[in-house]
Parts: structure tokens; C-alpha cells; sequence
């Protein structure tokens, strides 16, 4: 390299310039890509050999991820992100169709998103009958036909080609309208389903520090209405613009945090810490941690004794620090009796295991017997 030549000399990816944006898209949709699959990556390790229906949509929702992430970068290389003005004509239709397409698979990840939240929240109630369970199977039947219903009222009246052009409000009227009901529909199916978690959390009988866990958990999904309130705001400006293809960037990168915080928030409740949370009356298999009150994670009960016959008792929690994988995780109760009988002494074990890794994500409980019978001497 020429020592006289500046870095600023230099040839660039996507230079950002104050007509050309086109740059920062790419960054923020390449970020976005990389956060939801290590996130997802990371669910399907911690939860392997349990996975549910709630996983596959998580795992549906990234494909449409990575789908409208490949619709927004051939929206790029035809002029998205830039002024209408310095791309040529014929660009401004693939761009449209791009925009579009990204548009719509984005709306899909979300809905996938909302209904993998809501079929977890559906395992945690399990067999449960009553309100609760119907509120959450029609709240995913409503978050699903949101995300159909929400991709169909953009194709309605809409000429793809023209999206970004010139005559936009003509060939896609209402765009501003369609955009307000969708939002108000997203933001209202995550209230509904943040006072779901918060409902549900109360009628447990588990601590209130535990509820508050639970619902923080859940809780990580709050910042998508601002997201999407943000999103809507900044759409609602291209129709009308002089340059479509430029003023329809911001929206994109909030629609692109929108997917990524949406996948992420969807995966915080299955992590470790906040599953512990439900292991007392809820059915999840992870137990509250223990290793604050013991370094050898043994924990001894009272032992009785007496002319006649000797008890003992004890229970030990056996596991690994640090360990992110749930079902490695193992609960062992053991107990044991001892007692004479016509010079014979005969002992009775009874061992109790409860291991985590169910697939249902209920406690399996298994139960072993060992009865031993001698002679004393």
C-alpha cells in the first residue's frame, strides 16, 4: 500500500455517506443474523434430548430470519438504503420486491416467536385444566393468525414493484394505517401474555422471590413494544418521502433489533436460573441452588437412636457448578433402616433418585429398592 494513500482513500463494503445508508443495514442485519443463531444455538445445547414444540418454532423463526435477512441483502445490492435519486429506475422495483418480501418473512419470525413463548408457557401448565390453559392456546392461535393476517393486509392494494417508488401511496395506499393496526395488535398480544406469565406466577405456591424471577424472566419481552412503537414511527415517513429507498431504512433496522430481541427474549426462560424457579409445584425438573448453604453439597437430617432400633436420614443434592446442560443434574435421597429381630439384623435401604432431563420436562422419578439379610454375629 502506497504510505501516501489515506485510509479514508481507500475502496469500502458500503460506504455511508448523507444519501446512502445502505451501510449501516448491512452491519445491523448481519449483527441481528449472528445474535439469534448463537442464541438459538445456545437454546438447542442447553435443552437437548428435550425438546419441544416450542423449540421447533423458535427454530422456524430463525429460518424466516435468515430468509428475510437474504431478501433485505439483495434489496441492498439494488439500491435499498440509498436516495431514489442516485439509483437507477429499474433498480427501484427489485428493491420494492426486497423490502417487501424481508417485510413480510420478518412479521413471521415475530409471530413464531410470540407463539414458541407462548407453547413454553403452555408446558409449564402441563395437564392442567381451567382458564389459564385456554387463554394461552387461544392467545397462540391469535399471535398466529396475527402474523397471517398482518402479511396478507400488506399484499391487499399493494403493487410490490412500486413499494419504494415515486408513486407509492397510489399503487399502496394506507400504508400508514395498515402499519398502526398491525403495531397495536403486537403490542397487545405482549401485554397479554406478560400478564399471563404474572397470573400464572401467583396462583404457585413458591416463594415470592421465585415468582419475581419467573416474571423477570418473562419480563425481557417489555422492551419489544417500544421496539415496535419505534418501528411504526419511522415507517410511517417513506409513502410520503422524495426518496423512499433512503427513508425506509430506520424502519428496517428497528424491524431487524425487533426479530433479534425477539428470538433472544423467547430463550431467556429456558435458561438454568429461571427454570429453578419452577421446581416447586410446577413440574420443571431444576431444583432451587443449593450451594450458597454448603461446599460439599451434603446435607445431613437429625438421626435418631435408640435399645431397639436406629434410623438415619440423609439427603444430598449431587451436581455440577457452573454446569449449563439441566439434565446432568442429579437428586438423591437416600434412607436407611436398621433393626434387630431374633439375632438377625436386617437393613432396609430405600433410594429415591429424581433426574431432570424428562421430555415432557417433568420431574422422572425413579426409584430403586435394596433389602439386604444376614446373620449377625
Amino acid at each position: 500500500m502506497d504510505p501516501e494513500t489515506s485510509i479514508d482513500d481507500l475502496p469500502r463494503f458500503s460506504p455511508v455517506a448523507f444519501n446512502d445508508h445502505a451501510g449501516q443495514l448491512w452491519i445491523v442485519t448481519i449483527l441481528s443474523l449472528i445474535y439469534s443463531a448463537l442464541v438459538v444455538t445456545a437454546r438447542a445445547y442447553i435443552k437437548y434430548k428435550m425438546f419441544g414444540f416450542d423449540d421447533i418454532l423458535i427454530a422456524l423463526a430463525l429460518v424466516f430470519h435468515l430468509a428475510q435477512s437474504i431478501a433485505l441483502f439483495a434489496g441492498l445490492n439494488s439500491g435499498l438504503g440509498k436516495f431514489n435519486s442516485i439509483t437507477p429506475m429499474e433498480q427501484w422495483a427489485t428493491s420494492s420486491k426486497s423490502t417487501l418480501a424481508a417485510v413480510i418473512l420478518g412479521l413471521l419470525a415475530l409471530s413464531l416467536a410470540k407463539c414458541s413463548l407462548l407453547a413454553l408457557i403452555l408446558r409449564i401448565i402441563g395437564s392442567r385444566s381451567g382458564k389459564m390453559k385456554l387463554f394461552c392456546i387461544g392467545l397462540m392461535v391469535f399471535s398466529s393468525a396475527w402474523g397471517i393476517g398482518s402479511c396478507l393486509a400488506l399484499f391487499v392494494n399493494c403493487r410490490a414493484d412500486t413499494l419504494l417508488s415515486m408513486i407509492t401511496v397510489k399503487k399502496c395506499p394506507n400504508q400508514d394505517k395498515r402499519w398502526a393496526v398491525i403495531t397495536a395488535i403486537d403490542i397487545f398480544i405482549e401485554i397479554l401474555t406478560w400478564l399471563l406469565v404474572v397470573r400464572l406466577s401467583w396462583t404457585v405456591n413458591m416463594s415470592f422471590t421465585h415468582k419475581c424471577q419467573v416474571v423477570m424472566a418473562f419480563s425481557f419481552r417489555i422492551p419489544l413494544i417500544a421496539l415496535s412503537a419505534c418501528h411504526l414511527a419511522y415507517f410511517g415517513k417513506y409513502p410520503t418521502s422524495a426518496e423512499p429507498q433512503f427513508a425506509v431504512t430506520n424502519s428496517l433496522l428497528f424491524q431487524q433489533a425487533m426479530i433479534a430481541w425477539s428470538l433472544i427474549s423467547a430463550t431467556v426462560p429456558n435458561l438454568r436460573n429461571f427454570l429453578k424457579s419452577f421446581s416447586i409445584g410446577m413440574g420443571f425438573p431444576l431444583p432451587v441452588d443449593l450451594s450458597t448453604y454448603g461446599s460439599n453439597n451434603v446435607y445431613a437430617l437429625r438421626s435418631l437412636e435408640n435399645n431397639h432400633s436406629k434410623a438415619t436420614s440423609s439427603a444430598a443434592v449431587a451436581g455440577t457448578p457452573g454446569n449449563w446442560r439441566p439434565d446432568q443434574d442429579l437428586n438423591q435421597t437416600r434412607v436407611s433402616h436398621y433393626f434387630r429381630s431374633n439375632n438377625r439384623e436386617i437393613a432396609l435401604e430405600i433410594e429415591e433418585g429424581s433426574r431432570t432431563g424428562s421430555q415432557e420436562m417433568i420431574i422422572n422419578k425413579e426409584v430403586a429398592w435394596s433389602i439386604t439379610y444376614g446373620d449377625h454375629h
